[in-house]
């Protein structure tokens, strides 16, 4: 059903439109290792003020987690914290029932 390859794979339900549940868990998954806002905005093929629209609310939801870049002190690497594993674990989880009822 749904392949993991990449920012165009198709909804869990198969249609071509990305949901924002979808999109959060696609920029939790990028920011598991820690990732640049501009990295995010390309693996997750927003814009940027989509990006900061979701940064924010992430940020503000203790999704994710601001640390200091090791390389530039003025650029931020995002990273997924413990409840955004959860959320993670628990997209996939729906996801595995949806995938269980097309097949």
């Amino acid at each position: 059903m749904a392949s993991t390859d990449g920012p165009t794979r198709k909804s869990v339900m198969g249609w071509g439109n990305r949901g924002w549940v979808e999109i959060i868990e696609l920029i939790l998954e990028v920011c598991e290792k820690g990732a640049l806002k501009t990295h995010i905005m390309y693996r997750c093929n927003l814009n940027s003020k989509q990006i900061e629209q979701y940064l924010h609310f992430l940020h503000g939801h203790n999704l994710i987690d601001m640390a200091k870049n090791l390389q530039s002190s003025s650029r931020p690497v995002y990273i997924t914290t413990t409840v955004g594993k959860k959320y993670i674990e628990a997209y996939k989880l729906l996801e595995s029932v949806f995938e269980e009822k097309i097949d």
